[in-house]
Order: C-alpha cells, then sequence, then structure tokens
C-alpha cells in the first residue's frame, strides 16, 4: 500500500474547530479559542484555557509540510485543517453576525 496525504473535503462544525484549533506560523503558534501565543506545535492542549487541540492549521503550508507525518504519527487523530478556508468561512459568518 502506497500512503500520501491528499486533501479530503468534509462537512464539519465550525464553531468546534474554532474551540479546539491551533494555528501555526513561521515563528509561533496560537490558540483560537482563547488567543494565547508561543505554543508548542506539539501542544496537545492549550497552556492558558487547556482546551484540547483537536485540529491543526498552518498559515503557510508549504514551511510546514516535513513537520506533519511526525506530528500525525504522535497525535493520528489530529486534523489538519487548511487555514485559507478557515479564515474564509469564519469571516464570512462574523460578516452575517454583523448584519443581523
Amino acid at each position: 500500500m502506497i500512503e500520501q496525504f491528499l486533501r479530503v473535503y468534509q462537512k464539519l462544525d465550525i464553531k468546534d474547530i474554532r474551540e479546539h484549533l491551533i494555528v501555526c506560523g513561521d515563528l509561533s503558534s496560537n490558540c483560537e479559542k482563547c488567543k494565547a501565543i508561543n505554543i508548542r506545535i506539539d501542544a496537545a492542549s492549550c497552556p492558558e484555557c487547556r482546551t484540547e487541540f483537536k485540529y491543526i492549521s498552518f498559515r503557510n503550508i508549504k514551511s510546514h509540510w516535513p513537520k506533519i507525518p511526525k506530528i500525525l504519527e504522535a497525535r493520528p487523530q489530529v486534523v489538519f485543517i487548511d487555514y485559507e478556508d478557515y479564515v474564509r468561512i469564519t469571516g464570512s459568518l462574523k460578516a452575517k453576525e454583523f448584519f443581523k
């Protein structure tokens, strides 16, 4: 069997993602729930609010690509979220809430 990484599209609860997402940049990572910064990429939960990280997103996936197999080996249950999709959807939801 030859295993490779492929993008897969599925319906997920955006509120659950927002509550359990760590966003990783080039220099630091942050918790989307409480906005804590400088979190280690391999952290299973936020040191500030103690939320479990079920989802990981990368601002620049190309610079983090080599880390993905290592992360999945340590935490196979984690789901990787496309950052651009996340920003687009959450921005759309904020706009809808604003115009209610």
